[in-house]
């Protein structure tokens, strides 16, 4: 009897470098689960990958949409092996910060840094069980902040 392939769930798998992390695990036989914001781009993501490739819309900020995501990506893989936090508004900068809004640093935060909380949180009961592991990609801004990019920086830090 052959093992059932390892089932990998990457928040922010629709575009970039998380659509990276789902084509390279896809070609190395993983079954990848991956949220996204962009329905359109995370469907015909899916669909261009084929059997192994499972999207799920979800905000990472909502915690319902993530009891959802890790749900229903356990639902579909039939375990979970391994989480790549790396959902996140990509664009670091924000204007100077004496003009950033408190709704934009929140957005930030509630995203970048407790997305990756939540995420963690649900999919650990799972991943105990299949002896996983869960990768928190930050950026190197976490260390060496640009201006303008205060917000971006401090979620990264904080990851």
């Amino acid at each position: 009897m052959s093992e059932q392939p390892s089932v990998i769930l990457i928040p922010g798998g629709a575009r970039g470098i998380g659509r990276a992390l789902v084509d390279g695990f896809v070609r190395r036989g993983w079954r990848v689960a991956f949220g996204d914001l962009d329905r359109e781009t995370g469907t015909a993501l899916a669909r261009t990958l084929g059997e192994r490739a499972h999207f799920i819309p979800a905000d990472v900020a909502v915690e319902d949409d993530v009891r959802h995501l890790v749900a229903e990506a356990v639902r579909w893989g039939g375990r979970l092996d391994a989480v790549i936090n790396y959902a996140g508004l990509a664009n670091p900068v924000t204007g100077p910060i004496e003009n950033l809004s408190l709704a934009d640093w929140q957005r930030r935060l509630d995203v970048n840094l407790t997305g990756t909380f939540l995420v963690s949180r649900e999919a650990v009961p799972h991943l105990r069980r299949s002896r996983g592991a869960v990768v928190n990609l930050a950026s190197t801004r976490a260390l060496q902040s640009e201006p303008d990019t205060e917000a971006y920086a401090a979620t990264k830090g904080g990851v």
